[in-house]
């Protein structure tokens, strides 16, 4: 069951939103929230080229650099424990120093559930754009990932695509071992050309689902197009709040060339995202 909850905070408008989710899911299953703030030390203290005879003024600059960013993450941590505070919610603040996804792929493990941002800026102290952070963590995760977008839609029910694959019936597991599949709508979406194999796959995954006591509808969809267009259809077709998909079923070489589901849906899904492997 879920008793506990790791959010990556960053002070972005995707944090404040996985907040949110958070929150929620923590007066559900009345669960510990954890915030985590990461002070990027490694990188505002890291060697730059400089000129003959600049290093005292790097060396100051880097300690200005640095004592912001130690401010920034302190007001992350006080906003998140206000928000919590005034939702009633068990919560602990955390701050550490180091890399981003090296903190938060260690800090993970303590905790059930790990929520991010659709994108991640932890390295705001040296950079303003989207940080690798949420594809580090996607590629090593310990634990079941959610990723929130910036403006998630509402909806009434859970879509769990499921292909068979070692990925999907690990995510399948783990989403119902929380505890998430509980008094929620659920429709399990299949997609093959041929619409018996598809139909088939999907009674796997409802057959699990029924003996942990909870009912599923067989969403079989036949079909050649991408994947990813027929699962971001299909989120607004059964008014879906939150997709659960296996990641990365790929090598990650081919992943990072060729793109795949997991990342149109990363890119695209304009709900949570549930992902493990």
């Amino acid at each position: 069951m879920l008793k506990s909850i790791l959010i990556g905070l960053d002070g972005t408008a995707w944090s404040s939103r996985a907040i949110e989710l958070g929150i929620q899911l923590a007066q559900t299953h009345n669960a510990l929230l954890v915030g985590q703030g990461i002070i990027d030390e490694p990188t505002i203290l890291g060697p730059e080229p400089t000129p003959l005879g600049a290093g005292a003024f790097k060396e100051h600059a880097d300690s200005v650099r640095l004592e912001r960013a130690v401010r920034q993450v302190e007001r992350y941590l006080e906003s998140f424990s206000l928000k919590c505070a005034e939702a009633g919610v068990a919560s602990k603040p955390l701050e550490d120093r180091g890399s981003p996804p090296q903190v938060l792929l260690r800090q993970a493990q303590r905790f059930d559930l790990l929520l991010l941002g659709q994108e991640t800026h932890f390295r705001f102290a040296t950079q303003e754009s989207n940080c690798e952070t949420l594809n580090r963590v996607l590629h090593s995760m310990p634990r079941p990932v959610v990723v929130v977008p910036k403006r998630p839609a509402s909806g009434d029910s859970i879509l769990i695509a499921y292909d068979g694959s070692l990925q999907s019936a690990r995510t399948l597991q783990a989403f119902t071992q929380l505890g998430l599949a509980s008094g929620k709508s659920i429709n399990i979406v299949s997609i093959h050309r041929d619409v018996d194999t598809a139909i088939r796959c999907a009674e796997i995954a409802i057959d699990y689902l029924n003996h942990h006591g909870i009912a599923a509808k067989n969403l079989a969809i036949e079909s050649s197009d991408s994947p990813a267009s027929v699962l971001l259809d299909a989120i607004a077709q059964t008014n879906a709040e939150m997709i659960v998909s296996g990641a990365y079923g790929q090598s990650v070489i081919r992943e990072f060339f060729l793109g795949s589901v997991t990342q149109t849906l990363l890119a695209e899904s304009p709900v949570p995202l549930f992902l493990y492997h």
